[in-house]
């Protein structure tokens, strides 16, 4: 079954608004505004009251209660605003339990923080990884959403087999997905944020999470790959497969990946996991 047919037949789909996903879009512009930000949260009225909820928890020290988006924008910036209605877009189709992965309620949604935590820690820590603090972000957010879909094709049998292929033959989680079913949640993942057309970039960087692209130049997909990598290392593993992750060789070897060098980013990573215990806390 390909990814689209998964897509496709899907019965359960995740939920994202429209203002989430023009936001998503805005991303790939070279500069974006304050201005462009507000109005794309004004378009949903359910979404701009929840980021005001969130922004007046203590977790943000601001001094005085924020009554409108424009003011709440103009205090923090864009930059962190996108960080949290990203957050407040997609947590409520990724909190949601994955029988099909033995994954709880909540735990791809931790995982996924602590990806997109470790995505701008990679990016700002390897040289020759070229991409905005929030589109890495954003990547790591959304790397397992493929998840969502492919869980609901993951019947008892097909579980079985799967974990049978990760423990027996010590196949990683990706490869086995592709035996059984003939596609993995990585492709199933681009598929679906190509149905909602949200930059090829962000698409790429999500299809190709555990194929990352080096050749001619590396693509947003090897920061991708290196922020799922070190947030399993890290402590932020859901399932019971999480150990079935392991780093392409080639991008080891092309950015000198030396185990001093990922210990420093991954200790870089713990320190900022309060960062993930603050998003989680929105509603």
């Amino acid at each position: 079954m390909t990814a689209q047919e998964l897509v496709s037949k899907m019965k359960k789909r995740p939920f994202v608004s429209n203002a989430v996903l023009k936001l998503v879009n805005l991303l790939e512009q070279p500069a974006l505004s304050d201005h462009e930000v507000v109005q794309a949260i004004k378009c949903d009225s359910v979404l701009a009251a929840s980021l005001l909820r969130a922004c007046d928890s203590p977790d943000f020290g601001l001094k005085e209660p924020v009554s409108s988006v424009d003011q709440v924008v103009s205090l923090l910036g864009h930059q962190q605003i996108l960080r949290i209605v990203l957050n407040l877009g997609f947590g409520k189709a990724m909190t949601v339990p994955l029988p099909g992965y033995a994954v709880e309620a909540n735990e791809l949604w931790r995982h996924s923080l602590a990806t997109a935590t470790a995505a701008e820690t990679v990016v700002g820590n390897i040289t020759g990884l070229n991409a905005k603090p929030v589109v890495a972000f954003t990547v790591g957010l959304l790397h397992d959403i493929g998840k969502v879909v492919l869980s609901q094709a993951l019947t008892p049998e097909v579980q079985a087999d799967m974990r049978n292929r990760i423990e027996r033959d010590h196949h990683p989680r990706s490869e086995a997905e592709k035996e059984v079913l003939g596609t993995d949640h990585a492709e199933v993942g681009g598929c679906l944020l190509q149905s909602w057309q949200v930059p090829e970039e962000i698409v790429e960087a999500v299809a190709n999470h555990h194929q990352p692209v080096l050749e001619p130049r590396p693509r947003l997909s090897v920061v991708t790959h290196l922020a799922d990598y070190i947030a399993h290392l890290a402590g932020s593993a859901p399932g019971w497969d999480a150990y079935a992750i392991r780093m392409d060789p080639r991008v080891n070897h092309t950015f000198n990946l030396t185990e001093d060098r990922l210990e420093n980013i991954m200790i870089t990573v713990r320190e900022s996991f309060n960062r993930v215990d603050q998003f989680m806390s929105m509603e």
